[in-house]
């Protein structure tokens, strides 16, 4: 490239200063105080406790019952926000940045939901399923299904509903969060497949678990259940996808600002050199498409590549420029941590976005080699034996081992490359 010269650093020297870099730069970002994930752990339990009472206050139980309750819900949302702190920390949530605001939201009015499910239905019809599709659009499977077993544990306990119906509301819980999956995912000729699925189990389940009550099946509790069924299915595959995509802007908005031409450090990178410019876009293009076709996060994976290179805009230390250009402008920890595991220097890729990122990167890096000897090329079938190489050479390293990519996805994202380039 024009106007620029790499200049690498030696392997031992990048390797004696991680574990100063991953204290100083990583650490801190990863347990950061959030005055408003405070908040909302506080809010949970509120809501939590508040419903429960309310629940104990129908049901018209003795103060010793109230206590009783106390003390099995609210120990259940202690853990829960402990389990919900951890799995941020240790960066296995959707989205680590986020403040939970939309899991509180979410949580409240499915229990707001239950709450008027219980003045207005028997509980046997309890809109148990509906509730549970509103919490998952959070996208975390077990934060889900234990935020919901919560709500409906407090439910059950209020109400004095007897054994079979809670293993009935179990069932609905387990089947619904198994479902939200499906329906985040599906296409949209899916989607009718999906409806038809959720109004015959929403209705079976309800009359089946009624019979064991009454020994007997009743027309008009057949109409009621009908009814709540396609309720539900109508929320889950029409409004669900909606909700999910709403709950997702937060993460997607901010991804979309920072590789948005109009963000400074896009400037700044352009100003450093126009082939660095032009290059980083690429990359980021590339990635996008790869990430797309593994379903891998694309905003993620299109940022990882575009700030990939970022540290050589202030000097010879890529990373540890990197990661104070990252500091500087607040990037999310899965983005700062691409940044951080830049050519697995000094630790290899942890996410798939990470190793897409690097797969495309060390291909770029080939074809630049090449281009610079005078090697225009110009033979398709030589880019796709470089490509094919090059990925080849990354499998034997095992390099991605602890990127969860798997064989199939490796082998798709080749195949974009050579699609692509």
């Amino acid at each position: 490239m024009k106007n620029m010269k790499i200049k690498q650093r030696p392997e031992e020297s990048v390797r004696k200063d991680a574990k100063t870099l991953e204290v100083k730069k990583i650490v801190p970002v990863e347990e950061r105080f959030h005055p408003k994930r405070v908040v909302v752990a506080i809010l949970f339990v509120a809501i939590t406790t508040i419903f429960a009472c309310a629940y104990a206050w129908m049901g018209r139980l003795a103060s010793g019952g109230i206590l009783c309750e106390a003390l099995i819900i609210v120990p259940a949302c202690l853990i829960f926000v402990a389990y919900l702190l951890h799995e941020r920390k240790s960066k296995r949530l959707w989205y680590e940045d986020t403040d939970y605001v939309s899991l509180i939201v979410l949580y409240a009015v499915a229990n707001g939901l239950l709450f008027a499910g219980s003045i207005l239905t028997p509980a046997w019809l309890a809109p148990v399923m509906l509730s549970v599709f509103i919490i998952t659009p959070f996208r975390d499977r077990t934060l889900s299904l234990v935020a919901a077993i919560i709500a409906v544990s407090a439910y059950s306990f209020g109400s004095g509903v007897n054994g079979r119906t809670v293993c009935l509301y179990l069932c609905e819980i387990v089947i619904a969060v198994m479902l939200s999956e499906l329906i985040f995912e599906a296409a949209k000729g899916q989607r009718a497949i999906l409806f038809v699925l959720i109004v015959a189990v929403q209705m079976v389940l309800p009359v089946a678990g009624r019979y064991f009550e009454e020994l007997a099946i009743k027309s008009d509790e057949i109409i009621y259940a009908a009814l709540l069924a396609v309720v539900t299915a109508a929320f889950a595959v029409i409004l669900l996808p909606v909700v999910n995509t709403r709950v997702n802007s937060e993460k997607i908005y901010r991804y979309q600002t920072i590789i948005d031409n109009d963000y400074p450090l896009i400037g700044d990178i352009r100003l450093f050199s126009a082939d660095e410019y032009e290059r980083a876009r690429k990359l980021s293009v590339l990635a996008l498409l790869a990430a797309q076709e593994i379903g891998a996060d694309p905003y993620l994976a299109a940022a990882g590549g575009l700030y990939y290179r970022v540290g050589l805009i202030r000097g010879d230390k890529e990373i540890d420029c990197a990661m104070d250009i990252a500091a500087e402008n607040g990037f999310p920890e899965k983005l700062t941590a691409i940044l951080y595991e830049y050519q697995g220097l000094i630790r290899r890729p942890t996410s798939k976005e990470s190793a897409i990122v690097h797969m495309c990167d060390s291909v770029m890096r080939k074809m630049d080699a090449i281009s610079k000897q005078g090697n225009q090329m110009d033979s398709g079938w030589n880019k796709q034996m470089l490509i094919y190489q090059t990925f080849n050479d990354l499998s034997l390293s095992g390099i991605y081992d602890d990127s969860g990519i798997s064989i199939n996805q490796f082998l798709r994202i080749r195949n974009v490359l050579v699609k692509e380039l």
